[in-house]
């Protein structure tokens, strides 16, 4: 293995380290909803909160999934009354999604876990130019990907 490969295997280790087993409860409690659902079922609910009238087409092709996936953690969602299947304003053919009163309570509850979360991370941080120099470095990532 070389110097890359082991920095890889550091860098995948230490991400799964960012919520320590102490501050994962911590925030199971706090943020009850978010815990019951997949990264899938958080990305949907974000994508019909941010677009009105999308439809599940789009939604299968910004995931990258199939519609059978999709389908599935639809009916999860709706057991759970967080969003409604519509007949799609725009394409009459299609069904879009709208949140429901609970589901709008989810989203705002997966931004407030988000803001609490990333603050864990940056005030492990001593100082403000430590801070400056990651949000530097993750900038030149994301550029660069």
């Amino acid at each position: 293995m070389d110097d890359r490969d082991k920095q890889i295997e550091e860098f995948c280790s230490l991400c799964k380290m960012f919520v320590n087993p102490c501050k994962e409860e911590e925030l199971k409690e706090e943020f009850p909803r978010i815990y019951k659902l997949t990264s899938m079922e958080v990305s949907i609910i974000n994508m019909v909160y941010g677009t009105e009238d999308i439809i599940l087409k789009e939604i299968c092709a910004q995931l990258d999934i199939p519609k059978s996936t999709l389908t599935s953690a639809i009916d999860r969602l709706e057991r759970m009354n967080y969003i409604n299947r519509i007949i799609s304003i725009r394409d009459r053919r299609s069904y879009g999604l709208k949140l429901t009163e609970e589901g709008c309570r989810v989203r705002d509850e997966q931004l407030a876990f988000e803001r609490k979360l990333y603050g864990y991370l940056l005030n492990a941080l001593d100082t403000n130019e430590e801070r400056e120099l990651l949000m530097q470095l993750l900038r030149k990532m994301i550029n660069n990907i």
